[in-house]
């Protein structure tokens, strides 16, 4: 299994919060996105950022004795996202939570199998636009998902998702 986590830019130390612990919980490539309510924006420091980001990713690897070291890229917009056709896409949707939903992630979880990929993407601080979404799942194919009945941080959303990812394939089967 391969997990891939596409995150909205959020504010401060959180990205290297996310990778550190991210890496640490398994995940295979981390895609860091600005969205339309992404509140940093990287711009020219985008390169510096990266090479940080991937030298916590290589020493947290290295403290979980993972024999892979999880890539880290930068994209300056949704639409710049290419992805795997047979990947299963989900996308952490606060309002599918706040109506109710929620069998969706454990549905897309029980089509999983050995081998398979899955892409997780988180928006930044706030969410993404209704507009967004629509773009994810008519072009890309995610499939909108709440995470429990409450809403998470931006910086948790992420670690809530490979967590449950590890239970359903790693634990439970």
């Amino acid at each position: 299994m391969q997990a891939t986590l596409i995150l909205g830019l959020a504010k401060g130390d959180k990205p290297e919060l996310v990778v550190q612990k991210a890496t640490e919980l398994g995940v295979h490539h981390i895609i860091f996105v600005e969205t339309d309510w992404s509140v940093v924006h990287w711009g020219m420091k985008a390169d510096k950022k990266i090479a940080r980001l991937a030298k916590i990713a290589q020493g947290a690897a290295e403290q979980s004795h993972r024999l892979t070291v999880p890539d880290v890229q930068y994209l300056p917009n949704l639409q710049a996202l290419t992805l795997p056709e047979a990947m299963i896409k989900i996308v952490a949707w606060e309002e599918s939570a706040k109506q109710g939903e929620a069998a969706m992630l454990a549905q897309q979880f029980a089509q999983l199998r050995s081998g398979d990929e899955v892409a997780f993407l988180v928006g930044p601080e706030g969410g993404l636009k209704e507009a967004e979404l629509e773009l994810l799942t008519e072009k890309f194919g995610f499939v909108a998902a709440g995470l429990g009945p409450r809403i998470l941080r931006a910086e948790t959303a992420p670690l809530y998702a490979l967590s449950a990812l590890s239970f359903a394939l790693e634990l439970e089967r």
